[in-house]
């Protein structure tokens, strides 16, 4: 198992130097202060965990978990905020003019409540429940905040600055695209379609190739099991069950994604603003240039409906995909597209932009 985790974290660290080396971030000074960085950090772990386990906190094994507990949480989020603030740091600067809106940490804030909802279900069931069965929900609510907390602050700080950013593309946008509610319905609808045609029906024969592979596996692994023949089918049954409801789960959440995102993209605001920051459009904020996540092609398409078609690169962790944004154009506005030629080859030198005819 270990073996497998080394191999995993390695392909991680070369998937993320490899992505940032194509990022047009990156630069000699900033992959230096990422190294020493990243030394710190080291010195830094090594040397609170030498502290909690052969410090004075070794003697109370419960101060020493608790510690332990404290030291991963706050340090998790600390090295997590530390690193974006090395790869990503520019701020953006607000005119005075411009009023701070709150549309992604709002986002966040949907997610904080769940998990203090979560936490104080975890306590008073802690309270309630017999001392023999105070470790579950204990452990619980722990193990969620251990994992929700670094993630949160992380998301949290990114939700602020997309917000600024978002902001002062709204103070000063080079152009501010409006649809008509009957427009905006059409497009949703189009938006809808094209998502389906790009990713396609549902492989039900992949599906059943997968269940009879986690079936053979399971008889496989019942022969060496030692057990009956009747606790052998019970379990191998069980387990075959268990996939297939795994299976039928994610059939119904594709079969009902779309349907979802086209909810969501109709109740949007109707507009998109192009500004020296970012983009928003159909519900969502996306800046040009992150560290992870940049624009990579531009183009537009006159072809009914007329469209701006953005391509970003992103990196998810061990890989980098290309992300589609689309567009609308409205009518009578095919004018815009050279401004905005202009503006996103001077804002994004790396990326490919052709919205015009040279």
């Amino acid at each position: 198992m270990q073996f497998v985790l080394l191999i995993f974290c390695f392909f991680t660290i070369i998937g993320a130097i490899s992505a940032w080396r194509r990022s047009p971030l990156y630069s000699p000074k900033t992959t230096l202060k990422l190294v020493g960085a990243f030394a710190l950090i080291v010195a830094v772990v090594v040397g609170v965990s030498l502290a909690i386990v052969n410090g004075p906190l070794s003697r109370s094994p419960i101060v020493q978990g608790i510690a332990g507990f404290l030291a991963i949480m706050v340090l998790a989020s600390g090295f997590s905020i530390f690193i974006v603030r090395i790869t990503d740091a520019h701020v953006t600067q607000l005119p005075p003019s411009a009023k701070l809106v709150s549309f992604n940490r709002h986002k966040v804030y949907r997610w904080i409540w769940r998990l203090v909802v979560f936490l104080i279900i975890c306590t008073a069931a802690a309270m309630v429940l017999p001392s023999s069965w105070k470790w579950l929900p204990t452990g619980l609510g722990g193990f969620m905040l251990l994992l929700c907390a670094p993630t949160l602050s992380i998301l949290f700080m990114m939700a602020r600055r997309n917000d600024r950013s978002m902001s002062a593309v709204i103070a000063n946008p080079w152009v501010h695209w409006q649809y008509t509610p009957e427009k905006w319905a059409q497009w949703a609808k189009n938006q809808q379609e094209w998502e389906e045609a790009q990713e396609g029906p549902w492989r039900w024969k992949a599906a059943l190739l997968m269940v009879l592979f986690s079936a053979g596996l399971f008889v496989l692994g019942a022969l060496f099991s030692g057990l009956g023949l009747q606790e052998n089918v019970i379990i191998v049954g069980g387990l075959t069950a268990f996939i297939v409801l795994l299976m039928l789960v994610a059939w119904w959440f594709k079969r009902t994604n779309f349907d979802r995102r086209y909810r969501r993209l109709l109740a949007a605001a109707p507009e998109a603003w192009f500004g020296d920051e970012g983009l928003f459009c159909n519900g969502a904020y996306t800046l040009w240039i992150l560290s992870g996540k940049y624009l990579l092609k531009a183009t537009a398409e006159s072809d009914p409906p007329a469209r701006v078609t953005l391509i970003f690169q992103s990196f998810n962790g061990t890989s980098s995909v290309q992300i589609a944004q689309r567009i609308p154009i409205p009518d009578g506005l095919i004018s815009d597209l050279p401004l905005l030629q202009q503006k996103l080859k001077a804002h994004c030198p790396t990326a490919s932009v052709h919205l015009v005819a040279s």
